[in-house]
């Protein structure tokens, strides 16, 4: 499909060329970045090629650019509390990600997003469990999550009683999913997503629970709450749940899910577990046995910590490997 144009207009030094390069490195994006420092320069470009779509700096919103009538508009603002009437306003100077954020959820909620991006309005839910312990269950669900994202808005929810949340950040102080059912439960609407979502390689996160207790005090209402919440107000294609059995209603959650990873171990003691769990769920449910697919994964070397330990997950034999599964498993449902 072709992309369309997004243009950015800012005279500010070096601010338009910045963020359209970055736009045009994250290939997921449904549009072709332009920059543009001088507005009359725009103009021009604007006046034979109508692009759908302009990102520009509140300075230099003229009344020949507003004549131009292009139809989705967004101003960049230097003051966070600015109004700018009917004219979407984003604050201009936080982090690319945000902004990046801010501006596709302008696009979700436009007729431009559903004619033209293309987006699907049905997330997929996929399900990484495993009844035992000590079977590389999260290295696997992030990895698949990295794999994934490649060429879908994938978002991952680590759905466990003991997360290791530090794993993507050593400093998150930031809202996370206690917080976001903590609204649920005052009747408050759930905080904007630009607020809880955070990146991590090709894949997004919202921010675990801060203790096990807060994960079982979550009820199966509220996490099919926070599912049509995502579905209605997010570019979500699909979600990543990595399961663990504290979950409320176990069974229920893994229904939803479009597909599941199970990885097992083949010692005789894990296999009472893996029998014992299969039996459960298949008397509770007539589509699990379906979707749960059993893996057997390689060795699984945990790399350092460290910036690139996204990307790492790519590299080498275990990446290769786990792309394997994915083709192997893919689901044509």
């Amino acid at each position: 499909m072709k992309k369309n144009t997004i243009a950015v207009c800012d005279s500010e030094a070096g601010y338009a060329g910045t963020l359209a390069e970055y736009l045009n490195n994250r290939k997921k994006l449904p549009f072709r970045a332009e920059a543009f420092t001088d507005p009359e320069k725009f103009c021009q470009y604007a006046g034979i090629n109508h692009p759908e779509f302009l990102l520009i700096a509140e300075e230099n919103l003229s009344s020949q650019v507003q004549a131009l009538q292009i139809p989705h508009m967004i101003v960049l603002s230097s003051d966070k509390e600015l109004e700018c009437g009917d004219q979407k306003c984003i604050y201009k100077y936080q982090s690319a990600e945000s902004l990046i954020r801010e501006v596709m959820v302008y696009c979700q909620e436009s007729a431009f997003t559903d004619a033209s991006f293309g987006y699907e309005k049905k997330i997929q839910l996929m399900g990484i469990y495993s009844p035992l312990g000590r079977c590389g269950k999260t290295l696997f669900a992030l990895t698949a999550g990295q794999i994934w994202g490649e060429s879908r808005n994938a978002l991952y929810l680590n759905m466990e009683d003991y997360s290791g949340r530090q794993i993507f950040s050593e400093e998150d102080t930031s809202q996370n999913l206690s917080d976001l059912f903590y609204h649920f439960r005052q009747g408050k609407a759930f905080p904007p997503l630009t607020d809880l979502v955070h990146s991590w390689g090709n894949l997004d996160y919202l921010s675990p629970v801060s203790s096990f207790e807060d994960l079982r005090n979550i009820s199966y209402r509220e996490w099919t709450a926070l599912f049509a919440h995502l579905e209605k107000e997010s570019s979500y294609q699909l979600l990543v749940l990595d399961v663990g059995n504290g979950v409320d209603q176990l069974f229920s959650v893994l229904d939803l899910c479009t597909q599941i990873y199970m990885p097992v171990l083949d010692d005789w003691i894990s296999r009472q577990k893996i029998e014992q769990f299969n039996k459960i769920a298949f008397s509770l449910s007539d589509t699990l046995e379906s979707k749960i697919q059993e893996l057997h994964l390689p060795f699984a070397p945990c790399a350092e910590k460290g910036q690139d330990f996204p990307k790492n997950l790519l590299w080498g034999k275990w990446g290769a490997d786990i792309r394997k599964i994915l083709e192997v498993t893919a689901f044509h449902g």
